[in-house]
């Protein structure tokens, strides 16, 4: 299998050398900008001599680590004048790094009190004056260069920091670079293998398609071989093989119609199943709406059965209340006839007569006031419980007709 070459790897190779490349200068040129030689710095203090004093002595402070030693500028000489005490030599100003701070200078001893010297002449004023002056400057001249080698460690250490900064940034791009390479490499990784199974399939394929199509050449010559050999052999009945070749041309011709037959007889086979299959889902059709019909029937004669009973209920509860009722009547003496009077009757739960409202009068206001009166005595009438869906149905509000001869 041929292998297929990965694209982009030269390119990549040539980006990774550029950039350790790059990487390794920037670290030469940041160590090595850091090896500057400073040049040492003298600075000479000089001080006003020192009075003299009758102070006591004070003990010398503890000697503390020195640094490491630096060459000592040598003092000018001094002019011969009036006896003087010798001035304090002054330590040397650090430089650079951070240095231990001058020791004090360590006090003068006593002096025995002597003739009070001469006074200093005009030329010893002057010359002091001068020295002086020298001093004050080169204190300001050490001050500014002081100032300045602090300006460029200043810059030089912003130009470091800059340079780590630039250098952190290239090392973040290279590694986001090389991280996007990275997956790159993998998705063309993937992309490849993809390809190479897909390849795989198809040459897998193209193998079987290729061995099925070498069998069928390695059988169609080994029945070319048999026919040219039967050929041979039947040269001289070729007149009997070529009546077997009409016969087998009439038994195929007979086949396909026989196939053909076969074909018509499935297709009536099958219309004849649709038939059948189509009336029994009619007859289950039928079946299911004559069972719909008989529940429908079923339902309205039990409906109408429980309507009849309550009804009877019903019937049975207001020939009670009509038979107390009419227990409770005083006819009239002169009641004539058998007119009838009808009540309408409000009850609250319980049985007990909230309203009874005539509502069609007999014509006889005596034989009226009667049956109010009755209906009155009478309470509580035999209603069903409160509870029983009779009672609000039927027994709320209803009528009560009464006549005197029943």
């Amino acid at each position: 299998m041929q292998t297929v070459p990965e694209p982009g790897r030269v390119a990549s190779g040539l980006l990774a050398v550029f950039v350790h490349a790059l990487f390794f200068g920037l670290l030469f040129f940041g160590i090595s900008w850091q090896k500057e030689q400073v040049d040492p710095v003298f600075v000479e203090y000089w001080e006003a001599p020192v009075p003299e004093a009758k102070a006591k002595p004070e003990p010398a402070p503890k000697p503390k680590p020195k640094p490491e030693p630096k060459p000592k500028p040598e003092p000018k000489p001094e002019p011969k004048a009036e006896p003087e005490p010798e001035p304090v030599k002054p330590e040397p100003v650090p430089t650079q790094a951070a240095v231990e701070p001058p020791r004090p200078a360590p006090k003068p001893a006593p002096v025995q009190p002597a003739a009070e010297p001469p006074k200093p002449s005009q030329a010893d004023i002057e010359l002091k004056e001068k020295q002086r002056k020298e001093r004050e400057a080169e204190l300001k001249r050490q001050e500014e260069l002081k100032a300045a080698e602090e300006e460029r460690l200043r810059l030089a250490e912003a130009q470091r920091l800059k340079e780590e900064e630039e250098k952190r940034r290239l090392e973040e791009e290279r590694k986001r670079k090389e991280e996007e390479e990275r997956r790159r490499r993998e998705e063309e990784q993937r992309r490849l293998e993809e390809e190479k199974r897909r390849l795989e399939e198809e040459r897998k394929k193209a193998e079987e398609e290729q061995r099925r199509l070498e069998e069928e050449r390695k059988r169609a010559e080994e029945e070319k071989r048999r026919l040219e050999e039967e050929r041979k052999k039947a040269e001289e009945e070729r007149q009997r093989i070529e009546a077997e070749r009409r016969r087998i041309e009439e038994e195929q011709r007979a086949e396909q119609l026989r196939i053909e037959e076969q074909q018509r007889r499935a297709e009536q086979e099958r219309l004849r199943l649709e038939r059948e299959a189509a009336e029994k889902r009619r007859q289950e059709e039928l079946a299911r709406q004559e069972q719909i019909r008989r529940e429908r029937e079923a339902k309205e004669r039990a409906a109408a059965e429980a309507q009849r009973r309550e009804q009877a209920l019903v019937n049975n509860y207001i020939a009670k209340i009509q038979a107390k009722v009419r227990g409770k009547v005083r006819l009239p003496p002169d009641m004539k006839g058998n007119p009838e009077a009808v009540y309408e009757v409000v009850l609250l739960p319980g049985g007990d007569v909230l309203e009874a409202r005539l509502k069609k009068s007999s014509g006889v206001e005596a034989y009226d006031d009667a049956v109010r009166r009755a209906i009155m005595a009478a309470q509580p009438l035999p209603v069903p419980e409160p509870a029983d869906p009779l009672f609000q149905r039927y027994f709320r509000k209803f009528n009560l007709s009464f006549r005197p001869r029943e």
